[in-house]
């Protein structure tokens, strides 16, 4: 025999067994998959000469290093979709971060989307839904591990990339990157302060409340919730806390529904349960969040985590079976959910500082580090992933102490090396606790999905595009707004929008577009050209090493949204932010003085994976499209995936 929610918001020695693996072909009982996003083959390799990771050392064997391919562009919800599916874009439809919609080019995430309830019934100013509402994943094409659970092997993935909501099927799933916070964002902090003329950033990523004392040494902070989709208009949902000072002693109480929490300066508090009221007393939705207090003396600043869904009380899916990820929960507490749990758009705007960023970031790692453990010591057959995000967006934060050249190098404290350091460090302990739970029927893979590069220099594609041409600013005023407010449309010829996308204004596709069809192919090759020769004047160097015409680089039908274009930026260099939502700055090219300043969205030749196995490939350039079917031969079952190759076995490839 073969072993095989709705929506609830309607509003051993590893160095023998590795000698050993090597001449092992027969089929095994239990694989460990360890996906550490943004581990990097250059840093590893350097990391490993101080002695800090013996155990991806002693992996690599006689010290090859196997990297691994990454996707076009390399970004990590292309990336794990293509070692999900063992397809392309082409196929699994998720080129960028951020799709647009043909005609009206409005953005939208690429990989799910809420679709509310069909049918509702109106009383006064309330909207009840008839039906319920869904969230969808927009992610195409099958999973591999169907095939395992299809013949009886059980899969666990946990924190798993690109599958919100996750998948139904025979696996158990906690979904990871992609999973939204209660707000629907991708992390949306709050932070409370009766300074807040000090806080001059006013960008994405959270939202600054000012608030006073109302005597007593008493400040009243609204935490502002989801939409309530069951009143009309959808209003915020609010929770209100106190916030009581004692400034003699640097400390202060925070009272939240029947909760008190005392917290010193400096202090983080532990995860905090908070009811969001749909309908009083009928229905209402939880979500969990931590304070942090950053100043009481002479301000108050408390900033608030962004507020996460509930594991044990979700109110959208974040698991299969949906008692998963409350089971966890049960076990080892609350947890963060949010795909992105490391809050960089805080310390990017200034809330935190580099210090106390580090300190949510353990917070985070601790985290992953218990999920890890727990459910290592109950595996006991078939396939274990394991995501860990920390290397990536610390990384992301932290590229500027590594690289001489950032210009925010000289301004960073050296310390924070060794801050990375030891994010290496934890990690090359995950894979020595991988390998001791290792014996002769287990083989442990350790996937990355891209490597790393710095990012000095912004490149402004639309302001580039005006400058050659291409576009047409006919509202100089409004240079410096979103979503493309500066261009006359009629005389545009191509747009930037997401991280490494280009798009034409076609005629027969955007609203207003400008260039007949049968133009389209010169009008590329053209664009073509002109990038790949952009220098940047300040270095004299190039800024695009490769500008891929899309349906070159994927030939066969592609979707409409794909773009027409993948955008390859040389090692250095990277599209500004304010090209991936549409805005022309004056500049062209700018230094980035975003503490964000590592990067891997750039040409996916600067910046492989890396692919430590204890069974070693046979097969040269392994991709993160082969590694689905690689996997799923190594259990000898009777059909293989069908996408990619089987890098173990050349006969099955």
């Amino acid at each position: 025999m073969k072993r095989r929610e709705f929506l609830k918001l309607a509003a051993l020695s590893p160095a023998a067994l590795l000698g050993s693996s090597c001449m092992r072909t027969s089929p095994v009982r239990r694989v460990i998959v360890l996906g550490i996003d943004g581990m990097d083959p250059f840093l590893l390799r350097s990391f490993i000469n101080e002695g800090v990771m013996p155990n991806a050392a002693r992996m690599m064997g006689s010290g090859n290093l196997n990297r691994l391919g990454t996707s076009n562009p390399p970004q990590s919800p292309v990336a794990w979709s293509n070692f999900i599916t063992g397809y392309g874009p082409e196929v699994h439809g998720i080129f960028d971060f951020i799709h647009r919609d043909p005609s009206s080019r409005v953005p939208y995430l690429s990989t799910s989307r809420v679709i509310g309830p069909d049918r509702i019934i109106s009383i006064s100013d309330w909207r009840l839904p008839l039906s319920g509402a869904k969230v969808e994943l927009l992610r195409k094409g099958e999973p591999f591990w169907n095939s395992l659970t299809d013949e009886g092997i059980p899969v666990t993935l946990v924190k798993l990339p690109v599958d919100f909501p996750p998948d139904s099927g025979k696996a158990r799933i906690l979904s990871g990157l992609g999973t939204p916070d209660m707000r629907g964002s991708q992390g949306s902090f709050t932070f409370f302060t009766d300074d807040a003329r000090s806080i001059t950033d006013s960008t994405s990523g959270g939202i600054v409340v000012p608030v006073r004392d109302y005597g007593d040494n008493c400040y009243v902070c609204t935490i502002k919730g989801p939409e309530n989709s069951m009143r009309a208009g959808n209003p915020v949902m609010e929770v209100e806390t106190k916030v009581w000072v004692d400034r003699d002693a640097d400390a202060l109480r925070i009272d939240i529904q029947g909760e008190r929490i005392v917290l010193a300066a400096g202090e983080w508090s532990r995860w905090v349960r908070m009811r969001f009221d749909a309908i009083p007393h009928i229905s209402s939705v939880s979500a969990i969040g931590r304070f942090f207090v950053k100043e009481i003396t002479p301000r108050l600043k408390l900033y608030l985590t962004p507020l996460n869904i509930d594991p044990l009380n979700p109110a959208l899916p974040i698991s299969e079976p949906s008692t998963f990820s409350s089971d966890l929960a049960r076990d080892l507490g609350p947890f963060y959910t949010q795909g992105f749990p490391e809050d960089t758009k805080a310390l990017s705007r200034g809330i935190l500082s580099d210090e106390e960023y580090l300190q949510q970031a353990w917070i985070v790692l601790q985290e992953r580090l218990d999920l890890f453990h727990h459910e290592l010591s109950r595996f006991r057959e078939g396939m274990l992933f394991f995501y860990f995000s920390s290397l990536d967006l610390n990384i992301h934060m932290f590229y500027r102490v590594l690289d001489p050249n950032s210009p925010l190098h000289a301004s960073t404290s050296p310390r924070f090396k060794g801050a990375v350091r030891e994010l290496y460090r934890q990690i090359d302990n995950v894979i020595g606790d991988a390998l001791s739970a290792r014996d002769e029927n287990t083989e442990v893979i350790v996937i990355s999905d891209h490597g790393f590069a710095p990012f000095n220099r912004a490149f402004n594609l639309n302001t580039w595009l005006a400058e050659e041409g291409y576009a047409n600013i006919t509202s100089p005023h409004a240079r410096n707004q979103d979503m493309f407010a500066a261009i006359d449309w009629a005389s545009t010829s191509a747009y930037g929008l997401g991280l490494n996308c280009l798009y034409i204004n076609r005629e027969d596709r955007e609203e207003n577009g400008a260039v007949p069809p049968e133009q389209v192919p010169d009008l590329l090759l053209r664009l073509k050209q002109d990038l790949e020769a952009v220098t940047d004047p300040s270095t004299g160097r190039h800024v695009i090493a490769n500008a891929y015409i899309t349906s070159d680089f994927y030939p066969g039908p592609l979707p409409s949204f794909a773009p027409d274009m993948i955008i390859g930026y040389a090692r250095g260099y990277r599209s500004s932010w304010e090209t991936t939502l549409g805005s022309y700055p004056d500049e062209v090219i700018t230094d980035n003085l975003d503490p964000w300043s590592g990067t891997h969205c750039i040409d996916p030749c600067a910046v492989p994976g890396i692919l430590p196995s204890t069974r070693r490939p046979v097969l040269p350039d392994p991709n993160l499209m082969d590694m689905g079917k690689s996997i799923a031969s190594l259990f000898n079952i009777p059909v293989l995936p069908a996408g990619g190759r089987n890098i173990f076995n050349t006969s099955d490839s």
